[in-house]
């Protein structure tokens, strides 16, 4: 008897410490966690297209979200449980403040998100032709080079945030110079959006992604060039001009043969006063190109003894001509500047009382008015330029 009741003490105690332990393993007790790097998603982008608008940045890519729920889920809950999302709909040009939102699973609650809210710059939504640009790559031969034949499409609509569209100088379709033959063939050639630095544009969309280019392997020929150069009789500064001597083309053995010299388009330097190049336009016959190691001949300029000064105005200095004595008018807020370029000795001594600013109101009613700005100076020998050329004159 006694036996038996050491044994059942025994089996009572481990089933009370059995019970002990799933009370504390399912008692709804809850643990924490946290899920990293969930990609966040703009949506509703369309919604802002038909506004006319396009995101032009969305620094936040992903975020971190922390939560609680019962243990039991400890091993259940998966980073595509979550969805973030940010709406578009709504926002307006430039930088906007917008709520991030955070769907989570069942039996989960949110404790923390990394970001709460993001910064979304939204810009015009534009749409531009820009020119095809075609870069020969590759290009080991010293005898002969690619000839273009044609391209199948001169320009390309880019579409996307006008900063973007803007920034884009050309479309580049880079033909590889070992896949060029002597006999002519086309090439299907992707274009990349780029920049004045020749860098991608990225996050705009182009009307065709590939344009095709017909090519043939051409020889290529050193010419003499021929530069004309005007304007360079100032007495009051000194320029030195240095034009290229020759110039690489190439085309048919037929055409080269008959080619001897290459004539430029003639170069103004008479408002030049500051060192500069200038990039030539070189006079080409038909089937003729230039070689890819004569695409950028310049004339360089330099100057002595001249300068550059720049003044600037308000509306008082603007004088108004032709007043009628029962009219009242006024020149809306206004800055002008003024730049002056020529010799330096002379540009040194012009002061702000040598410049007279002017403009015709005669005839004009009462309201606003569009007037165009006249601005002369004393001093003769100079180069000068103003802006703005045109006023609001308010009339009452």
């Amino acid at each position: 008897m006694l036996k038996n009741n050491k044994i059942n003490l025994v089996l009572a105690l481990l089933a009370a410490i059995c019970l002990w332990a799933y009370v504390l393993g399912d008692d709804g007790s809850s643990y924490g966690g946290t899920m990293r790097n969930i990609p966040v998603n703009y949506i509703n982008a369309e919604a802002l297209e038909r506004a006319g608008l396009v995101v032009l940045d969305t620094p936040t890519e992903t975020v971190n979200v922390s939560y609680t729920g019962q243990r039991s889920l400890k091993n259940k809950v998966k980073i595509t449980d979550f969805k973030v999302t940010v709406d578009l709909e709504g926002l307006r040009e430039g930088e906007n403040t917008v709520k991030v939102v955070v769907e989570k699973p069942e039996n989960v609650e949110i404790k923390n998100i990394s970001v709460q809210k993001v910064k979304v710059i939204v810009d015009k939504l534009a749409e531009e032709e820009k020119p095809v640009n075609v870069v020969i790559t590759n290009q080991t031969s010293d005898d002969s080079e690619p000839y273009i034949v044609q391209v199948s499409r001169e320009k390309i609509k880019v579409r996307g945030a006008e900063t973007l569209v803007n920034s884009v100088t050309s479309l580049n379709a880079a033909v590889d110079a070992s896949k060029v033959g002597m006999t002519m063939k086309s090439l299907s050639i992707e274009l990349v959006p780029v920049n004045s630095k020749d860098e991608k544009v990225e996050n705009v969309k182009l009307e065709y992604d590939n344009v095709s280019v017909t090519t043939i392997m051409h020889n290529k020929k050193t010419v003499s060039l021929k530069v004309p150069v005007i304007g360079n009789n100032n007495t009051f500064v000194t320029r030195e001009i240095s034009v290229p001597k020759t110039i690489t083309i190439k085309g048919t053995d037929e055409l080269l043969s008959k080619i001897d010299s290459i004539t430029c388009k003639t170069v103004d330097v008479s408002d030049i006063f500051e060192n500069t190049q200038i990039p030539i336009q070189p006079l080409l016959p038909e089937g003729i190109e230039i070689a890819t190691d004569s695409q950028n001949l310049q004339v360089i300029v330099s100057v002595a003894g001249a300068a550059t000064r720049e003044f600037t105005f308000s509306e008082n200095d603007i004088v108004l001509e032709g007043v009628d004595e029962n009219t009242i008018p006024t020149v809306d807020n206004i800055t002008v500047k003024v730049s002056v370029s020529g010799n330096a000795e002379v540009i040194e001594q012009i002061t702000e009382s040598d410049f007279q600013l002017y403009a015709d109101v005669s005839g004009l009613e009462k309201g606003v008015h569009t007037v165009a700005l006249k601005c002369v100076c004393e001093n003769k020998g100079i180069e000068m330029e103003y802006n703005p050329s045109e006023i609001k004159v308010i009339i009452e």
